[in-house]
């Protein structure tokens, strides 16, 4: 930290932007030890995404007046001695699903639109008793049921990589927010793929840890003051530019919530355990049933495994023994639209059912679709296919240290209306499948997936692959894309936003 700030002057600009490169856990070491002040650390954020949030649109409320007070108090505190936790004066931004006290939470739907909740999602309080400070909160999709952000409310955000093309979603102002670097990090969401596809198409690292290890109270949706209906699939977790920022975000968000009983006691992640890539045992695929990634992601992925062999990883093509990805992908939408779209007020449950309604043919929109419809019985019944799923997939994962997926068919598409077809290697395939087939069926079986950059393609965009572990071993998962991420050369700066 000293000579990466040091170097560029005491003060000004190349400082910085000195700031701004480091990640979550270098700033945190560097506040501790006194070599910068949080407020000088604030405002260095501040200022690059004033600069540059104007082609984004990631950011989308701001807390800089309480942020500042934050900060100092954060100085004040150092001065006397005293720590907050490991985050004690970094900044952050939180995705719009997550409630903020006293600080506008909309979910980018217009019935939210003056929205103040009263307390701090869990995640978001437990992040700021770590010593985190809250300066802005990221756009996203209505309600996040999209795999691009856009809405009338907040508007369109951009991928920092190629403003023409989408930064995904839902949390998509989180990855871009990121890969931008106009945040050390964030915190998202993912019921089908909102972590983990942003961080894919905009090349940062994320985490859609096993369900249920950390609480989503405080989430929208669910209906703030209404009941809890989301109980299945959906993740809080992190998006970074490093793993081990993703690990140290994590470790302070995961453990049970009295007020979220689904939410267990879990070991805690701990520390990392290096691995050695010689000796690791590697499963990888560049298809799942039904979906197939297309030339230049299928082609990284032979490059990454080639890289990986050469390093004495054991390597082999493989998929679970009688897994049925288009029936899981089906399990999957019934429960997304049973948990999130039925319980929805009429004219939002209507306006959900619609968007789905013209794209009958995606397998994923039609499953959706039937579960807005489900009554007990066939809830309980998709329930049962589910865990059939799992056993499979956590049989099939015993055998291996994790598992190299794709995380979409493409790397990140040009903006394009809610259902357009994505073209993948000149075929139009369905607007769901395409952007959320390989990443739903993880949240199907709660399983813990890491993304990270694997490559880019010939025209500089980002690749990411997803790497599955067994439920609740999130620490192991992570030691091994620790690891592995070297061999995809690691995250990048997008070309137009290097500091």
């Amino acid at each position: 930290m000293k000579s990466s700030v040091s170097q560029q002057g005491a003060s000004g600009s190349g400082r910085a932007r000195a700031l701004v490169s480091l990640t979550a856990t270098e700033l945190a070491a560097a506040l501790r030890e006194r070599q910068v002040t949080s407020v000088e650390v604030l405002d260095a954020f501040l200022t690059r995404a004033r600069q540059h949030n104007p082609a984004l649109n990631a950011v989308v409320t701001w807390d800089e007046a309480r942020a500042r007070q934050r900060a100092e108090a954060a100085d004040a505190a150092l001065a006397r001695g005293e720590s907050w936790g490991p985050l004690h004066g970094v900044p952050f931004t939180v995705k719009d699903a997550f409630s903020t006290e006293g600080l506008r939470t909309t979910s980018a739907h217009p019935l939210f639109a003056e929205h103040v909740p009263a307390r701090d999602a869990a995640a978001v309080a437990r992040l700021k008793a770590a010593g985190a400070i809250v300066f802005g909160k990221t756009n996203l999709p209505p309600f996040a049921g999209d795999f691009q952000t856009a809405g009338p409310l907040l508007g369109r955000a951009n991928n920092p990589h190629d403003l023409a093309r989408t930064p995904g979603g839902s949390s998509g102002g989180a990855a871009a927010a990121v890969a931008a670097g106009l945040t050390p990090f964030e915190l998202g969401s993912d019921i089908g793929g909102s972590i983990r596809q942003p961080a894919h198409y905009c090349g940062v690292v994320g985490i859609k840890p096993t369900e249920s290890r950390v609480s989503t109270r405080g989430h929208i949706p669910d209906m703030p003051g209404g009941p809890r209906h989301v109980r299945h699939m959906a993740c809080a977790g992190p998006l970074a530019r490093s793993v081990a920022d993703v690990r140290l975000i994590l470790s302070l968000i995961e453990g049970a919530d009295p007020l979220a009983p689904e939410v267990p006691p879990v070991a805690p992640l701990g520390a990392a355990k290096p691995r050695a890539l010689k000796g690791l045992r590697l499963a990888w695929t560049d298809a799942l049933g039904p979906f197939q990634s297309d030339r230049e992601t299928r082609e990284l992925f032979q490059r990454f495994i080639a890289a990986a062999r050469a390093e004495g990883v054991g390597v082999e093509q493989a998929v679970p023994s009688g897994q049925d990805f288009a029936d899981l992908v089906e399990v999957w939408g019934l429960m997304e639209g049973a948990e999130v779209g039925a319980p929805l007020p009429p004219p939002a449950r209507e306006g959900y059912q619609q968007q789905f309604l013209p794209y009958e043919s995606d397998r994923l929109a039609r499953a959706i679709l039937q579960g807005t419809r489900l009554d007990m019985a066939g809830y309980g019944a998709a329930q049962t296919r589910r865990d059939a799923h799992i056993a499979l997939l956590e049989d099939f994962l015993s055998g291996w240290d994790a598992w190299l997926v794709p995380v979409a068919m493409t790397a990140a598409p040009v903006h394009r209306p809610f259902g357009a077809a994505v073209e993948v290697d000149g075929t139009p395939r369905g607007y769901l499948e395409a952007l959320g087939g390989f990443t739903c069926v993880f949240n199907a079986t709660g399983s813990p997936v890491v993304v990270f950059p694997l490559g880019r393609t010939s025209s500089g965009l980002p690749v990411g692959a997803q790497l599955v572990g067994r439920r609740w071993a999130d620490g192991a998962l992570l030691d091994v894309a620790e690891a592995l991420m070297p061999l995809g050369g690691g995250v990048r700066w997008p070309e137009a936003f290097t500091p």
